[in-house]
């Protein structure tokens, strides 16, 4: 059995605008996805999720593990 890392990445401008899906991106090793997470300038907020603020924007990064059959 194999597994994927997920990562869907949403922007919101503040508290009342609605999140828009802006990039899904499928990693196969962890170390991909911590290295890609690092490079954007993404911080750890919860479990399996990161949080970066550019300018008047949030990005909110949600990741999943898919385990694959």
């Amino acid at each position: 059995m194999s597994k994927i890392y997920w990562v869907s990445i949403a922007k919101k401008s503040d508290e009342t605008t609605v999140e828009q899906n802006v990039i899904e991106k499928i990693f196969a090793k962890k170390s991909e996805l911590k290295n890609f997470l690092e490079q954007e300038g993404y911080c750890k907020a919860a479990k399996n999720q990161y949080i970066k603020i550019d300018n008047e924007l949030i990005y909110e990064a949600a990741v999943e593990k898919v385990k694959m059959k």
